[in-house]
């Protein structure tokens, strides 16, 4: 008996590197997909780039600093959220909160309200002096609570929003509101529960209390808290502000080294001014590498319907230049060749990079354009006539592989008609209407009566909506809405 090799016929799945690179540039989110472009173009030399000056939220050309358009500056995207791979809660807040924790004289409760700065001054159009003014943490507030509310509710938002000093605390009490806009006093808390979820989280609190309070719920979803932290907030932050911990440790009849730990807890993961913290993570991701969502694809209303167009595709234009430079008769044989191979390589790798940016766009704009002709009811009529769509179907239609079409609306953005700024994943969520129907029966529900789950799934299922309590607990949590208890 021998070991001796012999060749067997085997059947592999290889996949081609140029394959992996123009998937991954199609799945690239705009902010990526600018990074990438710049790195080519420092790369390769065979790369031209020409980028035409427009507005990254509307398409416009620009001539100046501010867009003609939408009034935007050129160098603002006040409709972006921006976005920290690391998290809601991975900033080092302990040194910033420290001097604070310790101001025995003011414990948190002397607080001024400076309001916003005004942008009619001398920096009006200085676009990087308004990048880090409270008018920007304004807008993008407004933008977020927009797809929370209805337009109805949209002189509250700004009356709240237009309110917040310059720590992020609401500085008006809500029948002052109510009166002056002439509403129930119900829709303004309303309105002031769905401010209170956005991020930076505890903006549009009332006072430090609430702020941590606030925090401390949304930290919950993600991890164990303290289990003492949520009363020593509640119950016992004025003494906390003064390091009372022993006389805290006999009123709570717990060991003082647990409230320390507590104490410590809190400091280290909460931020007692939450408006200070957002411009603490603008101004240190201005020199760094800030992730901005901003709109990849326009949708425009025009009288015979709708039109789709690309921000990239009016941005950027391409040019490969020729392998054979001029210059080089100097050099001898063999190093012209090297020049000549080194240039060619480049002008083929250059051409690649253009024809994966050519396949993303039209990827992009043939996805987009099947999207907006499919859901032209929802264009039209708004969200609850949102048809049910999977990428699968688009897939089929356009006879693209799933996996394209799903990197082709990963993390790109649409801008609609009506200048709200929404995921393209959005338009495969069914569920989309059904929360706009749920949201409607909440804000009609009795002050005096909150509804429970039980009682949305019921009134859902009278109009014709199955649903079960468990998926309607899902969706209202999903969209930043307490119980019953809680709205009560």
């Amino acid at each position: 008996m021998r070991l001796e090799q012999t060749p067997r016929p085997q059947q592999g799945l290889h996949v081609n590197a140029r394959l992996v690179t123009s998937s991954t540039i199609l799945h690239l989110s705009s902010d990526e997909f600018e990074r990438a472009v710049t790195q080519e173009q420092m790369e390769n030399p065979s790369l031209e780039v020409q980028e035409q000056r427009i507005c990254l939220f509307c398409g416009t050309p620009l001539y100046g600093a501010r867009c003609p358009v939408c009034g935007h500056f050129a160098q603002q995207y006040p409709s972006s959220f921006v976005h920290d791979d690391s998290g809601p809660y991975s900033y080092s807040s302990a040194a910033s909160i420290s001097a604070v924790w310790n101001d025995h004289q003011q414990v948190f409760y002397d607080i001024d309200n400076y309001g916003f700065m005004d942008a009619d001054g001398d920096d009006d159009f200085d676009p990087m002096a308004r990048i880090a003014t409270d008018e920007t943490l304004a807008e993008t507030l407004l933008q977020q609570l927009e797809t929370l509310i209805t337009p109805a509710d949209a002189p509250i938002a700004e009356q709240l929003i237009g309110n917040l000093n310059e720590r992020g605390y609401l500085d008006i009490e809500l029948e002052e509101i109510a009166r002056q806009l002439e509403v129930p006093v119900e829709r303004v808390e309303y309105v002031l529960h769905q401010l209170q979820t956005l991020e930076p989280v505890g903006i549009g609190a009332r006072n430090l209390r609430e702020c941590l309070l606030i925090q401390l719920h949304a930290l919950s979803e993600q991890e164990t808290p303290h289990p003492l932290a949520a009363i020593l907030i509640d119950q016992y932050l004025d003494r906390l502000g003064r390091n009372q911990f022993q006389e805290i440790a006999k009123a709570l009849k717990q060991p003082e080294s647990d409230i320390r730990q507590a104490y410590q807890y809190i400091r280290s993961r909460l931020h007692p001014f939450p408006a200070q913290l957002y411009r603490q993570n603008t101004a240190q991701r201005l020199g760094g590498a800030a992730t901005y969502v901003r709109p990849d694809v326009i949708i425009r209303k025009h009288e015979n319907g709708f039109e789709v167009e690309l921000i990239e595709e009016r941005r950027y234009s391409f040019h490969i230049t020729s392998p054979y430079t001029p210059g080089t008769q100097a050099l001898s044989h063999t190093q012209q060749d090297d020049v000549q191979n080194y240039m060619r390589q480049h002008n083929e790798r250059a051409q690649f990079f253009v024809d994966c940016i050519q396949r993303r766009w039209r990827t992009l704009r043939r996805v987009t354009e099947f999207i907006v002709d499919y859901q032209r009811d929802f264009f039209e009529k708004g969200v609850r006539a949102l048809r049910p769509l999977t990428r699968a179907e688009v897939a089929a239609r356009l006879g693209l592989d799933e996996g394209t079409v799903s990197r082709a609306t990963a993390n790109k953005y649409a801008l609609l008609p009506n200048g709200r700024l929404i995921p393209l994943a959005d338009f495969f969520d069914g569920s989309l209407g059904i929360k706009d129907i749920l949201r409607e029966l909440i804000q009609s529900e009795h002050p005096k009566h909150r509804l429970s789950d039980d009682e949305l799934a019921r009134l859902l299922n009278e109009r014709g909506i199955p649903m079960a309590r468990r998926t309607v607990t899902k969706y209202r949590e999903e969209m930043g809405i307490g119980s019953s208890r809680e709205r009560g």
